[in-house]
């Protein structure tokens, strides 16, 4: 595994498996890898392609300092990680050479609508900041596959019609969320919970996954459901940010055709904030 950092060895050494026909796969993270990230580039390796593993952690899509300063960073532990899964080229890039213009005078990608609903609402900039990145990645790396997991579904999706609306010559391909054994979703901010946090956070999956059994019966009212569900999950002492019940194409609300559909959620459990999504098939 070749680590590096800089822009210009960066366009060498693509240039250079470009030049043998190689096909380039880019797998964006912001580090602190776990199964998840790891899931990603198996599925980059078992298509027999060069993989690129980006660790950056994008301060524009922070909304606020303290989330930024505080998140997880593991680089040693990173490196080894992906090292065991024979990826080919780890870019770490700096702040200063993401953004040479500073993080407060930078040229922005912004997909509308789709970042400005949901979670868009209550993190204003936030998907500007992801759009921006990964659109600044994909013109170095020129991949020719991408992979994201499907944990922050919104993002997936936002990212997609990106690829879509700018041209880019990607193809993006999606990973199922990748569990621990409880149920609870990979996350690097699960590093973050205490011991008794940690010890109820699976019930955030199990609750969900209670909800979407009822939308598979078709034995629910939506807004009922809802706010039940919102009750179950505040009792066993989660803070519900969100939730929504929307046709899983567009994220638009539901109606009597939707036949794709998605569990959304996001809680808080003490200071972490937990995001999780459950897609289901109706079958009509």
């Amino acid at each position: 595994m070749k680590i590096i950092r800089s822009i210009d060895n960066l366009k060498k050494i693509i240039k250079s498996f470009r030049d043998s026909n190689y096909v380039i796969s880019l797998v964006p993270t912001m580090g602190n890898i776990h199964d998840g990230h790891l899931a990603l580039v198996k599925k980059a390796k078992l298509m027999n392609t060069i993989c690129i593993v980006s660790i950056f952690i994008n301060p524009t899509q922070f909304d606020q300092s303290y989330d930024f300063n505080n998140y997880p960073r593991s680089i040693k532990l990173d490196c080894k990680k992906l090292m065991l899964c024979n990826v080919d080229i780890l870019f770490i890039p700096s702040i200063s050479t993401m953004y040479p213009n500073g993080i407060n005078n930078y040229t922005c990608m912004y997909v509308p609508y789709l970042s400005k609903i949901l979670e868009g609402r209550k993190r204003l900039n936030h998907y500007k900041g992801v759009t921006t990145i990964i659109s600044k990645l994909f013109n170095l790396i020129q991949p020719n596959l991408a992979f994201f997991g499907e944990k922050d579904f919104q993002q997936l999706i936002i990212i997609k019609r990106m690829v879509h609306d700018m041209y880019y010559n990607i193809k993006i391909i999606s990973v199922p969320i990748i569990r621990e054994i409880n149920g609870l979703a990979y996350s690097s901010r699960n590093a973050l919970l205490s011991k008794d946090e940690y010890k109820i956070a699976h019930k955030f999956y199990l609750t969900l996954k209670s909800m979407a059994d009822k939308l598979k019966n078709n034995t629910y009212h939506v807004i009922n459901l809802i706010k039940t569900t919102t009750y179950q999950l505040e009792k066993i002492g989660f803070i519900v940010d969100s939730l929504y019940i929307l046709d899983s194409k567009y994220l638009t609300y539901i109606n009597n055709n939707s036949t794709n559909i998605v569990i959304l959620s996001t809680v808080w459990l003490g200071k972490i904030r937990l995001i999780d999504n459950i897609r289901i098939k109706i079958t009509k």
